[in-house]
């Protein structure tokens, strides 16, 4: 490897983590998963160092370790989403209450949380091996070739998981969300004080990876997996980032 092995992994955390928030949709399980993945990876590092693309092979031991930890039950159903979101009228929004209630009022935030959570969310209701080539493909950008050779599965089984992830995320999605098309019956404004008062979407730990424009400036996407690709990328605030670094620098440094 022309490049130390813990500089390798240091330089893929970023995507480690996107990878690990979008399977579970929470920021603490996936910090969590993170650091499972970390602890695996240092053990690998004697193989991994001898591969020939030492990213796709980091990140292909990552993405196997997450599958065998996640088991084969969905964590949600659609129907434990739409009992969260939907069982209720559409509310205003009420920045009162969000402050009276401890939140911090800011809309624009806590709308683009909403955004990300419920979207992320749906993925959890896939059962994970079927989720996790969701993510890899349509989400990372992993070409579906490479993620079964990533995951050590025939192709045409990863195109099975593919397509029947695929397929139950469009079929949830597009009929219900206004990112898709305007004119569906759930918007993020109209949902955001129900999402609170359920515990589904709180203040953010910080706001490095909340984007600047509102959380529907783009055009909709009747495309799901260009839904989701534009999602912002979730980061890892600066000490979280920072310790990481640090651990794996220890972890990699008996040379």
């Amino acid at each position: 490897m022309n490049v130390p092995f813990h500089d390798t992994l240091v330089a893929l955390l970023p995507d480690l983590y996107r990878f690990t928030f979008c399977v579970t949709a929470k920021r603490d399980d996936a910090l969590e998963q993170l650091q499972g993945i970390c602890a695996h990876l240092a053990g690998e590092r004697a193989q991994l160092e001898r591969a020939s693309q030492p990213n796709i092979a980091i990140f292909g031991s990552a993405a196997r370790w997450l599958e065998a930890n996640l088991g084969r039950r969905a964590t949600l159903s659609f129907g434990d989403l739409d009992a969260v979101l939907r069982s209720d009228i559409t509310r205003p929004i009420d920045a009162a209450m969000l402050a009276r209630d401890g939140i911090e009022p800011d809309t624009h935030v806590l709308l683009w949380q909403l955004k990300r959570t419920c979207l992320t969310s749906a993925l959890c209701c896939l059962p994970p091996a079927v989720r996790i080539s969701f993510v890899l493909t349509d989400i990372l950008g992993f070409a579906p070739d490479r993620a079964a050779s990533m995951l050590e599965i025939k192709e045409s089984a990863y195109r099975v998981r593919l397509a029947r992830g695929r397929k139950k995320i469009e079929d949830y999605i597009t009929p219900r969300c206004s990112h898709v098309d305007r004119q569906n019956p759930c918007d993020c404004p109209g949902r955001l004080m129900i999402a609170v008062d359920g515990g589904f979407v709180r203040s953010p730990p910080h706001t490095l990876d909340i984007p600047h424009e509102p959380h529907d400036a783009q055009p909709p996407r009747r495309d799901v997996p260009s839904l989701y690709r534009a999602l912002p990328n979730v980061v890892l605030d600066p000490t979280t980032a920072a310790s990481f670094e640090a651990t794996l620098r220890g972890e990699s440094s008996g040379d």
